[in-house]
C-alpha cells in the first residue's frame, strides 16, 4: 500500500507499506496515524510513520531514510530507503564457548528459537527449544560416551537422558525439559500448567550443568595427568 511520508514541512514522497499487520500477522488496511521527520544532516532525513491496524487495534512504526539529490537550483530528487528494524537479541545468551564447541548446532537452534520468541512466535519458539534440548543432550552424551555414538544418535531423547546422564541435577532438568518440550510439539498437553517459558528455564539449567560437567572433566583430566608426572 502507498502512503505519503513527510520529508519536511512542505515536501512529501510516496512510500510502500505491506498490508500485513506485524502484530496480528493478518491482512489489514492500516490507518496512518502520524508521519514525522528528523533531519540527519544536510542531505539525509529520518522518516517515521506510525500505523494502527484496524483489526487488532495495535500500533506499529515504519522507518525510512530519505536522501536528497540536487538536480538543479529548483529541483531536488529524493531516494527513499525502507529500514527493516528488528529487535536485537540479548547479548547474554547463556551458552559458553565450551558448550558451543560440543554442540554447535544446538546453539544455532537455540538462537533461532530465541529469534522466534522475540517475534512473538511462541508456538514455534517452544518447538525450537525442544529441538535444541535434543542436540545439547545427545551431543553431550556422545562426548562422554564416544563408543555409543551410533546408539545415541538413533535413540529417543528420554532414553538417552535416562541411560547416559549420570548427574541427578542434570538429569532432572533434562527430563523436565523433555516433558514440556513434547507438549510443545503435540495437540494434547500432559502438563497444561507449563509452557515454553518453563521449558526455556529448564533448558538453561541443562546448559548450566553441562558447562559445569565439561569443566569438571577438564579439571579431572588435568589432575589425573599431574598424578602420573
Amino acid at each position: 500500500m502507498i502512503f505519503q511520508a513527510k520529508i519536511n514541512s512542505s515536501v512529501s514522497r510516496p512510500v510502500t507499506i505491506d498490508d500485513i499487520c506485524p502484530n496480528c500477522k493478518k491482512p489489514t488496511n492500516p490507518h496512518l496515524v502520524n508521519s514525522s521527520y528528523f533531519p540527519l544532516g544536510e542531505e539525509k532525513t529520518s522518516l517515521v510513520l506510525t500505523f494502527r491496524c484496524l483489526g487488532c487495534k495495535h500500533f506499529w512504526t515504519e522507518e525510512f531514510i530519505a536522501t536528497r539529490h540536487r538536480i538543479n537550483s529548483y529541483t531536488d530528487k529524493y531516494e527513499i530507503e525502507h529500514l527493516k528494524v528488528t529487535p536485537s537479541l540479548p547479548s547474554d545468551i547463556p551458552i559458553s564457548d565450551d558448550v558451543e564447541l560440543v554442540s554447535p548446532i544446538g546453539k544455532q537452534i537455540y538462537v533461532q528459537a530465541l529469534k522466534a520468541e522475540h517475534e512473538q512466535l511462541d508456538h514455534i519458539a517452544g518447538i525450537g527449544y525442544r529441538k535444541a534440548l535434543e542436540f545439547f543432550v545427545k551431543d553431550f552424551s556422545i562426548v562422554t560416551n564416544p563408543d555409543d555414538e551410533d546408539k545415541i544418535i538413533k535413540m529417543p531423547l528420554k532414553q538417552v537422558i535416562e541411560k547416559y546422564i549420570k548427574d541427578d541435577d542434570l538429569k532432572t532438568f533434562a527430563l523436565a525439559s523433555a516433558y514440556i518440550g513434547n507438549d510443545e510439539g503435540h495437540y494434547y498437553r500432559n502438563n497444561p500448567d507449563k509452557d515454553f517459558s518453563h521449558l526455556k528455564n529448564y533448558l538453561h539449567g541443562v546448559i548450566h550443568y553441562m558447562e559445569m560437567k565439561l569443566n569438571f572433566l577438564d579439571a579431572q583430566e588435568l589432575v589425573n595427568r599431574s598424578k602420573k608426572s
